[in-house]
This record gives structure tokens, C-alpha cells and sequence, in this order.
């Protein structure tokens, strides 16, 4: 979820109003959790899929929600990344002013994040990015890279790989790069500095985290331990070897940023003293996690490419199924008019046929009276007259 700068923001700042939440400009990935008054701003490969878990749990989130999207991942913990399937978890950029102007510290608020020496962190996002075959970075986003890992026999493999990723980020690759959130600069992704944190985290001070965490949260009736689990683990420790000068100074120069606001942090000098621990165990689990990757990101390939299908069948059944509806309305139209039209020619026959009735009746009538008058006149009245006379009156007669 993302939150950007808007004319207000630049507003406030300008009138000297303090920070709020979404007084940041770029874009800040985060999650509100309302109801216990968090906000957590994640900056990518700093313990963010094992928080995310512990936020998770705390909002009440069904963990299966999150296996619904077909976007692939590389196994079911980076699920949790899915932010369009938790359910009544925000983002900052989805408040009002309103709602944003109350997310403080001072008004009860936990607002925070976690930060990482970004040397290190740039060793772990190579690894579970790149190294390990991730079938997004890997297979789909930079296929085909000059500076993508190769699947490592030996320690030299895994040196002199990092080493040309971290020219390629330094130099012409540095843009396309840092357009993975888990590349660019920590001080960024935080807001430069105008998001109103209770306190940023560094990765040593995880435990304290939990224990400002579970005050907060007893402060809303939620009692239970927190317990944060390792997710994202990765296959090889970190080794001074990796860091030559060059690698060192390029890293220097990519986050000076976060060397600026956030360098009293970090002590180096401990990390560029310990030997690579690298086992053929460790190579071989790289070996299968790549081979998988792989497979995952053709199997999200094949299901996308069949949900494409099916929902271009849907509107081609939807299409037809409206024009057959046209088509039936006509027809019915068409049958209501016709009914109509024998209604009105079965009423016209029904009064001819009466008509018919009546006249037959009528001419029966008269025939009988002309029957009658003739017997009458035969016997009676025109007896003994002169036949010329009587065939005078039976021409007149009808």
C-alpha cells in the first residue's frame, strides 16, 4: 500500500504545521491497523515479512486469505505481501484528512518501522532476490540481465556475482534496479523523515520492538506474547569477503542517504572480519531454490495466462448471451404482436359468427312466415281466386 505527497502536505509543511503520517513525499508502503492504533512503514528486508505475520495475527487475519492471489511467491510466507487481501487493514494513502491528521504518538499511536545497516541489507535482498532465483526478480521482472546470479559451486561464484550486481546498481543499472523497493535507500521508503514515528528500529533491537509493541497493545486489551517468527531465511551468512573496497564504496555512495540520517547505527568492522561459512549443502539448497522458482514462475505464467483466457470467454459468453437477450426480447415482441393481432382477428370472427347466427336466424324467420302467408293464402285468403292474380301476389311476396 502507498501514500504520496499531495498539495496539502506541501501546505502544512509550508505553514510549518508538524508532520503527519502522509506528510512524506515518494511513496511509503504501510499498514494502519486502526483499532489498535499501528502503523507500520515497511522499507523491504528489514524483518518486514516476519512483522507483517505478527500484524497479521494481531488483526485477526485468516492466514489462507493471503494463498488466493496467483501472483507468484516463492513459498507461503511472502504471501502476507499481498496487501489487497487483508481484510479491514488500511493503507495510509487510503484515510481521509481527517483520519491521517489523528495518527500521532501523542494521540495513542505506535507508529514505526525497522531499518538495516544497508550493506547488509543489500547482501540479503541480492540473495533472496536474485541469488536464490525469486520467480518474480529472476524469471519475470529482470530476466535476462547481465549482472543476474548464476547458480554458485563455490564461494568465488558467489563473490564475484554480488560484486558485478553491486557495479550494475552503482553505475547504468542503478535506475532499473532501484525500481525494486528492496534496492532503494531506507530513508526514502520511511518518508524522509516526515512520518511522526514513536520510534525507528534497527534490526538489533527487534526485541525491544516487541516489548514497546506489547505495552502498546495491553493498553487495548490485547494481553497474548508476541511472537515473531524468521521468515524470508536465507542460505548463506554473511562474510567479509563479500565487501571489497569496491563493493563497499559503491554501497556507500548508492545509500548515503541512509549513511547520513541513519549511519551512527551501524559498526561495520564486525561483519568484514567474518570467513564465509558457505557449505555444498548451502549450494545445493541455492540449486533447488532456483529450480523451483523457476517452475513457480511458470506455473503463475500458465495460471494467469488460463485466467486471461477464461475471463475473454466470460465477456465473449456476457457478448453473446446480451445479444441473445436482444434477440429473445425481439422474438418476444414479435409473439406478443402476433397474439394481439389473432386476439383481435379471433374477436372479429366471433362477431361475424354471431352476425352469421343472427342473420341464419332471421332468414329461417321468414322463411317460415313466407311458408306461412303462402299455406294462408292457399287455403284461406286466395281461395277461388284467378291463378293469373295468385301468381301476381307470390311475385310480390318475398
Amino acid at each position: 500500500m502507498t501514500v504520496k505527497s499531495t498539495a496539502q502536505d506541501a501546505a502544512r509543511r509550508a505553514a510549518g504545521a508538524p508532520p503527519t503520517a502522509v506528510d512524506a513525499t515518494g511513496e511509503l508502503r504501510s499498514l494502519v491497523l486502526w483499532d489498535q492504533k499501528i502503523v507500520y512503514v515497511a522499507v523491504g528486508k528489514a524483518a518486514g515479512t516476519s512483522i507483517k505475520w505478527l500484524l497479521a495475527d494481531i488483526s485477526g487475519q485468516e492466514p489462507t486469505r493471503f494463498r488466493r492471489g496467483l501472483g507468484p511467491a516463492p513459498n507461503r510466507q511472502e504471501t502476507v505481501h499481498r496487501h489487497t487481501l487483508w481484510s479491514d487493514v488500511t493503507g495510509l494513502h487510503e484515510l481521509t484528512d481527517e483520519q491521517r491528521s489523528q495518527i500521532s504518538p501523542a494521540n495513542g499511536w505506535f507508529v514505526f518501522s525497522v531499518v538495516r545497516d544497508p550493506r547488509l541489507r543489500a547482501w540479503s535482498a541480492w540473495q533472496s532476490k536474485f541469488l536464490t532465483g525469486h520467480p518474480v526478480q529472476v524469471f519475470e521482472r529482470f530476466a535476462g540481465e547481465p549482472w543476474l546470479a548464476r547458480v554458485p559451486e563455490s564461494a568465488d561464484d558467489v563473490v564475484e556475482d554480488f560484486a558485478r550486481f553491486v557495479t550494475a546498481l552503482g553505475g547504468a543499472g542503478r535506475a532499473r534496479i532501484q525500481s525494486d523497493v528492496h534496492f532503494q535507500s531506507q530513508w526514502q521508503r520511511l518518508g524522509r523523515g516526515t512520518v511522526p514515528y514513536s520510534r525507528l528500529y534497527d534490526m538489533s533491537e527487534v526485541p525491544e520492538l516487541l516489548d514497546d509493541l506489547g505495552h502498546h497493545l495491553a493498553q487495548h486489551g490485547h494481553t497474548e506474547p508476541l511472537v515473531l517468527g524468521r521468515e524470508n531465511s536465507t542460505p548463506l551468512p554473511v562474510a567479509g569477503r563479500l565487501f571489497t573496497p569496491e563493493v563497499k564504496d559503491t554501497l556507500d555512495r548508492v545509500y548515503a542517504d541512509d549513511f547520513e540520517h541513519l549511519g551512527d547505527r551501524w559498526d561495520f568492522d564486525t561483519v568484514l572480519t567474518k570467513e564465509p561459512q558457505w557449505s555444498r549443502d548451502a549450494f545445493r539448497d541455492i540449486a533447488a531454490r532456483v529450480a523451483a522458482g523457476g517452475q513457480i514462475a511458470d506455473l503463475s505464467r500458465n495460471a494467469k495466462q488460463m485466467r486471461s483466457e477464461l475471463r475473454t470467454e466470460l465477456r465473449d459468453l456476457k457478448k453473446t448471451a446480451r445479444s441473445n437477450a436482444k434477440t429473445i426480447a425481439q422474438l418476444r415482441a414479435t409473439r406478443d404482436a402476433r397474439d394481439r393481432e389473432l386476439a383481435k382477428t379471433r374477436a372479429a370472427n366471433d362477431t361475424l359468427r354471431e352476425q352469421l347466427r343472427t342473420a341464419t336466424t332471421e332468414t329461417a324467420e321468414l322463411r317460415a312466415r313466407n311458408a306461412a302467408l303462402e299455406t294462408a293464402l292457399h287455403h284461406r285468403t286466395l281461395r277461388g281466386l284467378p291463378r293469373a292474380v295468385l301468381r301476381r301476389v307470390r311475385r310480390i311476396l318475398p
